[in-house]
């Protein structure tokens, strides 16, 4: 999954809502449930919710690498497990194994094909991880971070049926999030996916299936030891070089 998965939130794989000035919603019904009391409905729902786990597919479209042809085009599945405040073990399938694990401060991207595992530090991990985090992390309380407001006709539409959405604009500029979009079952307001923008117009879909509420966890989910015939590469900085150390 490319780099394109990075941090500072999955602080803040959970990811959600509020209320605020100009909170607005975008759903599939003929009479919208107002935006706050959803609002409300949805972190009083997450404020309870310590775990997530779910099979996932993620299609990215990256229009700065490529904007001529419509951008390039990328996809990707598999399986994650998220717990509370920052951990993340995600295991993609397809279209090749690779698998990103955050449990402390740092975060793993083994590549198992190549052998080799790279070691980062979780604030500087590539945009993608830092915005999943974010969005997990972020559903029982977005109000300090966020505003919202209503989802484009383009992203209700592409919904699955029975869908509400909330548009999400971090209140401080960032590169890698400019818009994040939730989608919820109406009935359960079981999450379902999101969308990520950033500034320059790159567009990463997340859609989730069998998903589960508060699945048991285990510190050794989130902690990863690289067999002996791996590559490792430290990118964390270390005092007085700039250079990653390999192992």
């Amino acid at each position: 999954m490319v780099r394109a998965i990075s941090i500072r939130i999955l602080a803040a794989l959970a990811v959600l809502l509020l209320l605020g000035q100009g909170v607005a919603l975008a759903t599939t019904s003929q009479q919208p449930e107002s935006p706050s009391l959803l609002a409300q409905r949805v972190q009083e729902r997450y404020r309870k919710v310590q775990s997530l786990a779910a099979d996932y597919k993620r299609a990215s479209n990256f229009v700065s690498l490529g904007a001529q042809s419509g951008g390039r085009k990328v996809t990707g599945s598999g399986r994650l497990v998220w717990a509370r405040p920052l951990k993340l073990r995600l295991e993609q399938a397809a279209p090749r194994q690779e698998m990103i694990i955050t449990g402390g401060d740092a975060a793993w991207w083994v590549r198992p094909q190549r052998k080799q595992a790279d070691l980062y530090p979780l604030s500087q991990f590539t945009s993608g991880l830092t915005s999943l985090l974010d969005a997990l992390g972020g559903l029982a309380s977005l109000e300090m971070d966020y505003k919202v407001g209503q989802a484009s006709v383009k992203e209700a539409k592409a919904a699955p049926e029975g869908s509400l959405l909330l548009s999400l604009e971090p209140r401080h500029r960032r590169a890698d999030l400019k818009e994040l979009v939730l989608i919820f079952a109406k009935d359960d307001l079981a999450l379902r996916g999101f969308v990520i923008y950033n500034l320059v117009g790159d567009r990463t879909a997340y859609s989730f299936s069998n998903l589960q509420i508060n699945p048991v966890t285990t510190p050794q989910m989130f902690a990863y030891e690289p067999p002996v015939d791996y590559r490792v590469v430290d990118h964390r900085p270390i005092k007085g070089s700039k250079d990653p150390q390999s192992k």
